[in-house]
């Protein structure tokens, strides 16, 4: 019975980590129309031990992702920072008390590796393998503008490198800063980039933002200021 349990959830472990944030229904997509090649700014906040080459890899493969809709992400350095906090929710607190600036269209902070993160990953690997329960978050989104977010970009973990990596982390939170929740397929998220880029042309729109259509339905135009919201991982 043990056996069983730590198999299913093994298998949970695997559909919930997946590269995005459900599974791809290439049919429908391919019938969709995404309109003409676009491209949004994502500002950057650094853990001092993550490498340009380690950006420009993660980016790659997040870009890849976008061909799918004609979207193209570009990174924009603002600063290299230690980390505000250790948990996930102190990132994000952080980014919330930030003001997107006029070349932003997404705040994205890039989270390191110290010795901190090192010994949380023995023992949440503990529990892993002692009930199959997995503590750890990899990335989040807050769920109000979806246009702050972290990932963990660097990791070695076995049981991190088992279900996950750092590109994968980005592409799954990449998917939430388009607008995009969890589901189990993919075509509603297909609808909402979709409809993200038909905003594009929205005269009420701030012509140097690249708008977004949160989760929630709300419509975001023009960059947004400040919040005091709860995340949406």
């Amino acid at each position: 019975m043990f056996t069983r349990i730590v198999y299913i959830s093994l298998l949970l472990t695997l559909v919930l980590q997946c590269t995005t944030i459900g599974f791809h229904e290439k049919k429908i997509r391919e019938r969709m129309e995404f309109g003409e090649e676009s491209k949004f700014r994502v500002c950057l906040i650094s853990e001092p031990n993550i490498t340009k080459d380690e950006i420009s890899d993660l980016f790659t493969a997040w870009n890849e992702e976008l061909l799918y809709y004609k979207l193209k992400a570009e990174p924009v350095l603002l600063e290299t920072l230690e980390r505000p906090g250790f948990w996930g929710t102190d990132i994000l607190g952080y980014l919330m008390d930030r003001q997107l600036t006029k070349d932003c269209d997404r705040l994205l902070y890039l989270k390191g590796r110290t010795w901190g993160d090192i010994s949380f990953e023995i023992l949440t690997l503990g529990i892993f393998v002692g009930v199959g329960l997995k503590l750890e978050v990899q990335g989040a989104v807050e769920g109000h503008t979806n246009t702050r977010g972290y990932i963990k970009a660097k990791y070695i973990s076995t049981i991190q490198m088992l279900f996950t990596s750092p590109n994968s982390t980005l592409i799954h939170e990449g998917y939430h800063l388009l607008g995009c929740g969890h589901q189990l397929f993919m075509e509603e998220c297909y609808k909402r980039i979709r409809d993200v880029k038909l905003l594009l042309t929205d005269p009420n729109r701030d012509p140097h933002f690249f708008p977004v259509i949160t989760t929630n339905g709300k419509k975001i135009l023009t960059r947004p200021e400040f919040l005091t919201f709860p995340n949406n991982e």
